[in-house]
């Protein structure tokens, strides 16, 4: 079988009818699936669910080739190309399953961001605020956004090689992300006493053994991997 019904991909090494290897048609999945994403999110506005013709009929509308768009029907350029560059580059580099599902992510949070986002809009102010919008609004971490700046990092320089008009900005920005002082939870002296004294019962005497390595491991601050490979 050429379809993986766990991964909702076509298997790698596979190809259709038309000679479409398995990137080039996982990478027109990605789109319609985002495509489709961005039809619910149109019927949740009006607080309906669609029921699956209502769901392919606005589809064809919107996407099927031969059918006028009113313009503020169209998908923004910058999403347009978005998606060249997912077919494209998952192509070229075989992409994951992982890498796809990232890249989703990452066209979701620019267009629940700005729908009409454009290239040369991205400066370096407007970078920062899609920071500020994913750390305050999609409440990401800071890893995270890392890791979406990176993202569109990554489809910003494929899109200026392309001859797309990116704003420069972007080469040179660093996130200045918001930290948060994290609380350190520990144990006193007093509760650590408390621990080393407490009567363990006659049948759970195997608790004695554990409860001395971790007494040991918060006196001696190793951590319980180091703590298992000592030897005398």
């Amino acid at each position: 079988a050429k379809w993986d019904t766990d991964k909702q991909r076509v298997k790698n090494g596979c190809t259709n009818k038309l000679k479409q290897n398995a990137s080039e048609i996982n990478a027109d999945l990605l789109k319609h699936y985002s495509r489709i994403q961005e039809i619910f999110k149109e019927f949740e506005v009006s607080d309906s669910m669609p029921t699956p013709q209502q769901l392919k009929d606005a589809f064809n509308r919107k996407y099927k080739k031969g059918v006028i768009l009113e313009p503020e029907q169209r998908v923004p350029v910058f999403m347009e190309v978005f998606d060249e560059f997912v077919k494209d580059c998952g192509m070229q580099n075989n992409w994951t399953d992982a890498t796809y599902e990232k890249f989703v992510a990452t066209r979701k949070h620019l267009q629940s961001f700005d729908p009409k986002l454009t290239f040369d809009a991205l400066d370096e102010t407007r970078l920062s605020e899609y920071v500020n919008y994913l750390h305050d609004t999609k409440n990401l971490r800071n890893v995270t956004i890392n890791k979406q700046i990176d993202s569109l990092k990554w489809f910003l320089r494929w899109s200026k090689r392309k001859g797309y008009p990116t704003n420069p900005a972007f080469e040179t920005f660093k996130p200045r992300l918001k930290t948060t002082r994290k609380k350190v939870i520990f144990l006193t002296l007093e509760e650590l006493n408390r621990l080393r004294e407490y009567p363990i019962p006659a049948t759970k005497k195997y608790l004695e053994r554990v409860r001395d390595v971790f007494l040991f491991c918060c006196f001696t601050g190793l951590r319980y991997s180091d703590v298992f490979n000592l030897s005398r």
